[in-house]
């Protein structure tokens, strides 16, 4: 990550967070993390529109947003993150009450330990998306990350209309065995 070592370290990182979003359609500094993350994806999804003859994104990507939260630490820092892109996700929920969809998309995680980056995949993570035109109230509705330092476990959640999702709960270790 670039300017990793002048990033503050997060504060109580047990803590739930909500997950930040980054629209990677017009990549720029602020999300070039999260294009490199996820170059390859971008680039099959590109790919993808381009086979079915739509043009529309020929001056930059076609639909990606990444969804994230990034732990910083002394010796290494963290990004959680899930990629959201038309043909990469399959819908999970929809919740018309708060006009919204979760949908099972790809997740990864990204290790930085000074200029060294490992990248793993992480399966499928949940992603909450708006219906078009709605807005989503983030007290109510949203996904969470946070890191158990005592297990070293990235923690997500996701809560929509007050109610825990089923199956986008997950406890993901980032020691080795």
């Amino acid at each position: 990550m670039d300017g990793a070592q002048s990033q503050a370290l997060t504060p109580d990182p047990g803590a739930w967070r909500p997950l930040a979003y980054s629209d990677l359609q017009r990549p720029t500094p602020r999300s070039a993390t999260y294009t490199d993350i996820w170059k390859d994806q971008i680039d099959a999804n590109n790919e993808a529109y381009r086979v079915r003859g739509d043009r529309r994104f020929v001056d930059g990507n076609a639909p990606a947003i990444a969804a994230h939260f990034v732990i910083w630490s002394e010796r290494r820092s963290v990004v959680l993150t899930v990629l959201n892109t038309a043909l990469g996700c399959a819908p999970k929920l929809r919740e018309s009450k708060v006009r919204a969809v979760v949908k099972l998309c790809p997740m990864r995680i990204a290790i930085y330990n000074g200029i060294r980056v490992e990248t793993l995949d992480a399966g499928r993570g949940c992603y909450l998306e708006p219906e078009p035109g709605a807005n989503i109230d983030p007290s109510a509705s949203a996904a969470y990350g946070a890191y158990d330092v005592g297990s070293k476990r990235l923690k997500l959640g996701m809560v929509v209309n007050h109610q825990v999702v089923d199956g986008c709960s997950f406890n993901i270790p980032l020691a080795r065995p």
